[in-house]
């Protein structure tokens, strides 16, 4: 099977599994004891949150570990339950459903909710953000890399927004950005980008599932009780194996060289361009590619389901999806696509193709020759 589906969750670093299993095996003893097991892997905890907080470039204190992506997004939107006027929710018509369904879901319980959607080009204008800010906002959730499209948000200059609004009505406004598609593909500066919360997902740059951090700029209120562990602010025994593998996968993550992926993304842009009815979303891309990752790439034949065309595509061994691989219905999984005002005709028809660290040239070669016969077999 070639995998094309890196957006979706990347194959583990073999060196993190050895941390992994080496962790679980030596490290076992619970990091809120007192004994030495327990003082060996406290020591380790803090270890990893210090690395990882070095390499995000933040403080170790800013750090907190969580199971993933989802619950980053879920503690930081809910946790507005906790203030008697709960205000508005802005958040992006991009977002992954683990950030826009629980925003979403704020507004059955008091919220306002605002979604801003993006140009065609699939970004967020400052100025249209600008306007849909008011003194009744209380949180700004936008992600800085999209799972759909690649597209990359111009985060510094939304954040500058949110601030300068932040001044006008003399009261504070959360910023939250979903950096789990981010991290590992472009750079991830939290020194750089002021927002006041993000989330990652280690199994997004090649380390386990079920862990994940969130950055907290400042302490926060959550809705969790607990042990206390974290700061309180997720109680619970820390996964410490994973966490420590999480923290190597991070390490080998940042020191990939983008120059073999730009290369790739190059070689299947040129093939995907002599399919004469492929469209590649958004076409901007190809004017100003600095504005998208080189690691996804959305597509559309219409007017072959794009169901239908990834699922053949798998019965001849290319594993390629058709949108969010956390989404379970079509109108979800295209959520970017609608955002960036797409018909249904080409947003029934798309699919996305994600390469990564161990993507090679042949293989790109052995699926456009693949995608082409079945683009021709499934047209007849």
């Amino acid at each position: 099977m070639t995998y094309l589906d890196w957006a979706a969750t990347t194959p583990p670093y073999k060196e993190a599994i050895t941390v992994l299993s080496d962790t679980m095996e030596n490290y076992y003893g619970n990091p809120s004891s007192n004994h030495q097991l327990g003082l060996k892997s406290k020591e380790l905890l803090n270890q990893s949150r210090k690395k990882c907080a070095e390499l995000l470039n933040c403080s170790d204190s800013k750090i907190i570990f969580t199971s993933g992506g989802t619950e980053s997004n879920n503690m930081i939107i809910y946790s507005l339950l906790k203030s008697r006027d709960k205000g508005e929710i802005i958040y992006c018509g991009l977002e992954h459903p683990a950030a826009s369904l629980p925003a979403i879901n704020m507004g059955k319980m008091g919220a306002r909710i605002k979604q801003i959607d993006p140009g065609e080009d699939g970004r967020i204008n400052p100025e249209k953000l600008y306007k849909a800010l008011n003194e009744k906002t209380r949180m700004v959730i936008i992600m800085l890399l999209n799972n759909e499209t690649g597209v990359i948000q111009p985060l510094d200059e939304l954040i500058q927004v949110v601030r300068k609004c932040e001044n006008k009505y003399g009261r504070a406004i959360h910023f939250h950005s979903d950096m789990v598609q981010a991290m590992g593909k472009i750079p991830v500066d939290l020194k750089r980008y002021d927002v006041d919360s993000a989330s990652f997902s280690a199994h997004k740059f090649g380390g386990p599932r079920g862990i994940g951090i969130l950055y907290l700029k400042k302490q926060r209120e959550f809705l969790y009780l607990g042990g206390g562990q974290e700061n309180g602010f997720r109680p619970g025994t820390e996964n410490l194996a994973s966490i420590a593998s999480m923290t190597k996968a991070l390490e080998l993550s940042l020191s990939e060289d983008h120059n073999k992926i730009i290369t790739l993304m190059d070689h299947l842009i040129k093939s995907i361009g002599d399919i004469p009815s492929a469209r590649i979303l958004p076409p901007q891309r190809l004017r100003n590619r600095e504005n998208y990752s080189d690691y996804i790439l959305s597509l559309s034949f219409p007017p072959i389901p794009g169901e239908v065309l990834a699922r053949v595509l798998n019965e001849k061994g290319f594993a390629i999806s058709t949108g969010s691989a956390c989404s379970s219905n079509k109108k979800s999984k295209t959520a970017a696509l609608t955002a960036m005002g797409y018909d249904d005709k080409i947003r029934f028809s798309s699919v996305r193709v994600s390469i990564g660290r161990l993507t090679s040239i042949e293989e790109l070669d052995q699926f456009m020759l693949t995608l082409n016969q079945t683009i021709l077999e499934l047209s007849i």
